[in-house]
């Protein structure tokens, strides 16, 4: 049995979706919700003083778009293509084990990350992607429900050059964290400019914590999951997800222009073939 979702969500949060599932299995089972679904918006006060934005100044960690209307998907200036690969436990364990450095280790997410940043880097020579917006699971959730953090990691040298565990150590140890910013960029102007995350720069959304393979639907459980994200900027946006319970690897989908797609497959070769 092949079960989907597809919804619009400003987002694409898949920590709620995931939820919205694992609910929706307990409901058919003739569970009750164990809390209240609150729908309402808390707005958070902001605490920093340098949060207020100028009318000038947008967060780094989106980029303001025409208006989309209704359907919330932004014009591209390139058709866009989506990809999957699947990286198994013991070539992830291989990878990690490459790029650690002087005894940091770096997390799956983290490692993946940093080899398909510098990969795209390469497909991109004119236009290196130094700055990329990294999302992922808050560590507490929030009082509205909105439970995705949304930073941003700024690179001062050639991404090229690099060593995969600087760009590591950078998603690491130096995300800002941006979502006050972002709301204060909406709520400056009551929410009439539309803007967008995934692909405003290149983006790396850690779905790890994402509990897609605890859904029970009538006594299954899912055997593979995919998640994808449509509307991405024209910068682009990975995904990295759990994988499938027997292999412990991951799961990434890739969003990118068309025409770096294939070049994107064959650089990731030279790392998960040698």
């Amino acid at each position: 049995m092949s079960m989907g979702l597809s919804w619009a969500h400003v987002l694409g949060d898949a920590f709620s979706a995931a939820e919205f599932l694992n609910l929706l299995g307990k409901v058919v089972a003739g569970e009750k919700p164990n809390r209240p679904i609150n729908l309402a918006h808390l707005k958070t006060n902001s605490t920093n003083p340098e949060s207020p934005l100028t009318n000038t100044e947008d967060p780094l960690s989106v980029k303001r778009v025409g208006p989309v209307g209704d359907i919330w998907i932004p014009v591209n200036n390139c058709k866009m293509e989506a990809f999957s690969f699947s990286v198994n436990a013991t070539q992830l364990s291989h990878l990690q084990s490459k790029i650690s450095n002087n005894g940091t280790d770096f997390s799956p997410f983290e490692a993946l990350s940093a080899v398909i940043w510098q990969c795209i880097g390469k497909i991109r020579p004119e236009s290196e992607p130094k700055v990329v917006t990294i999302c992922k699971m808050m560590e507490q959730n929030r009082a509205d429900g909105n439970n995705l953090l949304i930073s941003v990691v700024k690179a001062a040298y050639p991404i090229v050059e690099a060593n995969p565990s600087e760009l590591a150590a950078l998603m690491k140890n130096a995300a800002i964290d941006k979502i006050e910013k972002i709301e204060n960029a909406i709520e400056k102007d009551n929410g009439v400019s539309d803007f967008i995350v995934y692909g405003g720069n290149l983006t790396f959304a850690n779905l790890e914590e994402a509990k897609f393979y605890e859904i029970d639907y009538r006594g299954e459980k899912p055997i593979y999951v995919s998640y994808r994200v449509d509307g991405v900027g024209d910068e682009g946006a990975v995904l990295v997800l759990p994988g499938p319970p027997k292999n412990g690897g991951r799961t990434v989908m890739a969003i990118l222009p068309e025409n770096e797609a294939t070049e994107l497959k064959s650089e990731l070769k030279k790392w998960f073939m040698d």
